[in-house]
């Protein structure tokens, strides 16, 4: 049952895809594109029908099978079908094995199962943040999951969101790689798309470390390759012009991943610099896109809203205090100091620093910092990314050298490569914590100047498809095996068979707390009422 709606569901967000490219007059008939598109435009459903309406499994199956019939009746017009549709199994086929566990992400019986369940039995509650944490922010993955509670599998498919942002990464860079036009034009892009795809698999192999953190890490990756193939563009047409779109789309779903991820916006200032794309920025600003992009940015910023004052949470410049279920200028600074102590390594679960405030300071949380994280963490995820590397380099090197790139394309990658650098100084100065945006950021600064510089090597085409076929089927073996090892250790740790029982394990009394404690105080709860419809509101009194 898991698989079926794993494969069924993959079909509805290709199946939205392909009605978003109508809608928006896109021409980006691959499946990854399709499959970003479907996830965004489904995101936005579930994010402005919370409001009105429980997604309950009727509701649900319905949504889901619209994207199945959308698919059917629209995937005969899609150019070469048969080899996306390859391309597509083959790559699905391995997430299979990646969508089964028993233990989920930490975070997952926290605030992430009990905040997409809360979705599947009510309209969208006013103050969710007045009883967890975790739901004062919302990630709009919380919304697209809660689409995924389907009759017979109930809510066992809470998790498998990250799945198909993996999956349709993979199916992407897969095109990118092996694209002879861009080999052409861009070679670098090819180097940089198979790196990537190496990095993704062979580190983000475990479902239960995704959570929320994973697939915006993802996400980042994917729109600075994109960054680079938009300012590589030698000609102003349409592809161009439905790569910015697909830019905007992108760094809209990214931003609702995680609050973080504004700084991203950033890069778009790089659009308005390239002379080639200006023009084209412009025009998409007067599109149906935009508007599309508009609408996503506008819940991006009403549900952390509804939930705890601040449009922006925990940035106190964007509350209001005013409100019946704000959260008070107390709760949101300590907040914002617990995030940033437990990223510099100040709050662990053998313990919390006394002077907190002292402690994040300057920089007097650098030597425990290193102590209990770099060199815990950090020092061997920059291991495996020099070994990557090195593998790299030497399945690329040659003697043979071209000429270095030409001084235009020199100083279009150098403001690229200075805005991430910039990045990853604010991740090191307010969370430098791997999961909230080092993991991607310290592959980007060392595998770019490596891509760049095989890029100027001779390497031909042929040459070039037969290795990276190789380390493709290399990683996505290790992929396979490191998921095998892992459901063997989670059979011996939790008796756990996944060929007897695919479903995660669940703790009626932990993950369905804070809907009973709303089942058991609803009664109690303010009330406002707008267009005849009911809503509650969860008070500073119920705190």
């Amino acid at each position: 049952m898991l698989f079926f709606y794993f494969y069924l569901i993959s079909f509805s967000l290709l199946g939205y895809g392909l009605l978003t490219c109508k809608a928006l007059n896109l021409n980006l008939y691959s499946f990854g594109y399709l499959g970003f598109l479907g996830i965004s435009s489904l995101t936005l459903i579930s994010y402005f029908s919370s409001i009105f309406i429980a997604h309950n499994q009727i509701f649900n199956s319905l949504i889901i099978i619209f994207g199945v019939i959308s698919f059917l009746f629209f995937f005969k017009k899609i150019p070469n079908i048969k080899k996306k549709f390859i391309n597509y199994f083959f790559f699905f086929s391995i997430l299979a094995i990646f969508i089964v566990l028993s233990k989920n992400h930490d975070d997952f019986s926290y605030y992430h199962f009990p905040y997409i369940y809360i979705l599947t039995e009510y309209s969208h509650p006013i103050g969710l943040g007045q009883i967890n944490n975790g739901f004062r922010n919302p990630s709009s993955i919380f919304f697209l999951s809660s689409l995924f509670y389907l009759p017979k599998i109930n809510f066992y498919l809470f998790h498998i969101a990250p799945a198909f942002f993996l999956g349709f990464i993979n199916l992407i860079l897969f095109k990118n790689i092996f694209d002879e036009k861009i080999f052409k034009e861009k070679k670098f892009i090819n180097l940089l798309s198979l790196i990537f795809l190496i990095f993704i698999n062979i580190f983000f192999y475990r479902l239960a470390e995704h959570g929320t953190d994973r697939s915006g890490l993802i996400l980042a990756i994917y729109l600075i390759i994109l960054l680079f193939c938009i300012i590589n563009s030698s000609s102003i047409n349409k592809k161009l012009e439905d790569n910015i779109k697909f830019f905007l789309i992108i760094l809209c779903l990214l931003i609702s991943l995680k609050p973080f991820y504004f700084i991203y916006a950033s890069f778009f200032i790089i659009l308005f610099l390239n002379e080639n794309t200006k023009k084209t920025v412009i025009k998409v600003f007067f599109t149906k896109t935009f508007f599309f992009c508009l609408f996503f940015i506008f819940f991006i910023f009403f549900y952390p809203f509804i939930n705890s004052g601040c449009l922006i949470f925990p940035a106190k410049f964007t509350c209001f205090f005013n409100l019946k279920w704000s959260l008070t200028p107390g709760i949101i600074d300590d907040v914002k100091i617990w995030y940033e102590l437990w990223a510099k390594g100040g709050a662990t679960p053998s313990g919390v620093v006394e002077d907190k405030i002292f402690y994040i300071s300057e920089f007097n949380w650098f030597k425990n910092w290193v102590t209990i994280y770099f060199f815990n963490k950090v020092s061997d995820f920059l291991l495996g990314l020099l070994v990557l590397l090195a593998i790299f380099i030497i399945t690329f090197s040659i003697n043979k050298k071209k000429p270095f790139l030409k001084q235009k394309n020199k100083i279009k990658y150098l403001s690229v490569y200075i805005l991430i650098s910039l990045c990853l100084i604010e991740w090191f100065l307010y969370h430098p914590a791997l999961r909230y945006g080092g993991y991607h950021l310290f592959a980007l600064v060392l595998y770019i100047p490596i891509c760049i510089y095989l890029a100027n090597l001779n390497i031909d085409i042929v040459f070039f498809k037969k290795r990276a076929l190789v380390l493709i089927m290399i990683t996505l073996i290790v992929f396979f095996a490191r998921n095998i090892s892992r459901l063997n250790k989670e059979y011996k740790l939790y008796q756990y068979n996944p060929f007897i029982n695919t479903k995660f394990h669940f703790d009626e009394k932990f993950y369905l707390r804070y809907s009973k404690y709303i089942d058991r105080n609803i009664n109690n709860f303010s009330k406002i009422y707008f267009l005849n419809k009911k809503f509650i509101i969860i008070s500073k009194s119920h705190e």
